[in-house]
């Protein structure tokens, strides 16, 4: 699928506490920070031995790509950058579509937290960071780089607490340290300006995704562009939710211009256009957009096709027990039913929804199972999507 991040996550307002000691607070105050430093050589790539291949095909290796993940990697522009736990300290890598690692940079193992969100210049690496203040404290900071060469572009910004996951937002601890989080901060991706903060009697911040501030106030939900300009206004209750639900729900990013309001796996998610605010489609599993054929997919008991401005494109049959599992590249794959001549996957075309012949992975990558994430590029993840493997591009 088409977005920054490959699985995000918000989690209870009760668990806000945990998530700032993971996303970074003033612990491991003698970790080790860098700027991001250029690598420019290709990542391992997986042992057939290592894979239990009895065959031993391929022993100068696979067509899998480990990067050394050990969390969810995000993505955009065929550039994916995920953690890597050292010791004492995390290594964030950047890994282009043919596996290539572009950058790694070093931060303590307690500023876990990092986004990567599009912008009118190009796509940005958000990272936080300690930075010592009066009194011997320290401060929670982000900067952003350039997701491609590791330039520093931003930053560093002081900001109230960690990312939400839901994103380029960022918010305080708890009051007592249980309960709603605190006031939030939204940092302008390209920039590191503040575009809204909280404070008594300003809108309440609900998410930031690439140029989309979303708001709220007095009942309803506010869109604005990075500029300010107010592009809708919508009561809450339109998109089935309440402002506190809106606040507190994950907003994913799909595409460039809309959303996925929801948790996974509810199958009550609704897709947003957040240049109108309007609901596109409503009791959806999953969704992802194929910047090939200009096509948002949605998957309920169907599969659903619609143009970029919400009108509807075409209509397929989806087994009771397959799911979507990726969209991009021209294509969407299906994790079909247990036993399927594909070893468990379909692949569709997303301009229209039917099935694509010829088009199974490799066997090297099917004993990894569908790929939760394609990139533009046709590169795409797959394995444990909290410790990805990478397929590069067939170009």
């Amino acid at each position: 699928m088409r977005h920054p991040a490959a699985g995000v996550m918000i989690l209870p307002a009760c668990l806000l506490t945990l998530a700032s000691l993971t996303a970074c607070t003033g612990l491991g105050a003698d970790s080790e920070s860098s700027d991001p430093r250029p690598v420019h050589s290709p990542a391992e790539t997986l042992d057939p031995a290592e894979m239990h291949d009895p065959s031993g095909a391929g022993a100068d290796g696979t067509g899998v790509v480990d990067p050394g993940w050990d969390t969810a990697a995000q993505e955009a522009d065929g550039v994916f950058l995920s953690l890597h736990e050292e010791d004492s300290d995390l290594e964030f890598r950047a890994v282009d579509s043919a596996g290539t690692v572009l950058w790694t940079a070093l931060r303590p193992r307690v500023c876990s937290g990092f986004r990567v969100s599009e912008s009118e210049t190009g796509p940005v690496a958000v990272l936080m960071d300690q930075e010592s203040v009066s009194n011997d404290s320290l401060a929670t900071t982000a900067s952003g780089f350039d997701l491609t060469t590791g330039k520093k572009l931003w930053g560093p910004v002081e900001v109230p607490g960690p990312l939400l996951g839901s994103g380029l937002v960022f918010a305080g601890p708890p009051q007592d340290f249980i309960g709603e989080g605190g006031p939030r901060t939204a940092l302008d991706p390209a920039t590191g300006k503040r575009l809204a903060v909280e404070d008594a009697g300003s809108p309440r911040v609900i998410t930031l995704l690439g140029s989309h501030l979303v708001l709220a106030e007095r009942g309803k939900l506010i869109g604005q562009d990075l500029d300010g300009h107010r592009l809708w206004t919508r009561d809450a209750q339109d998109l089935g939710v309440s402002v506190d639900e809106a606040r507190e729900a994950p907003w994913e990013a799909i595409g460039g211009s809309h959303a996925l309001l929801g948790s996974a796996g509810d199958g009550q998610r609704t897709l947003i256009d957040l240049r109108s605010g309007s609901a596109v489609a409503t009791g959806v599993d999953a969704a992802g957009y194929d910047a090939d054929s200009r096509t948002l997919v949605t998957s309920d008991s169907q599969l659903h096709g619609f143009d970029p401005d919400g009108t509807k494109r075409w209509d397929a049959p989806l087994a009771d027990d397959a799911e979507l599992s990726a969209v991009g590249a021209g294509r969407l794959v299906i994790e079909a039913a247990t036993g399927h001549e594909t070893n468990g996957t379909e692949t569709r075309a997303a301009s229209d929804g039917q099935i694509v012949e010829g088009r199974a992975e490799p066997e090297d990558v099917r004993r990894f199972g569908a790929p939760h994430h394609i990139a533009e590029s046709g590169a795409r993840l797959v394995g444990d999507p909290d410790s990805p493997l990478l397929v590069p591009d067939e170009g």
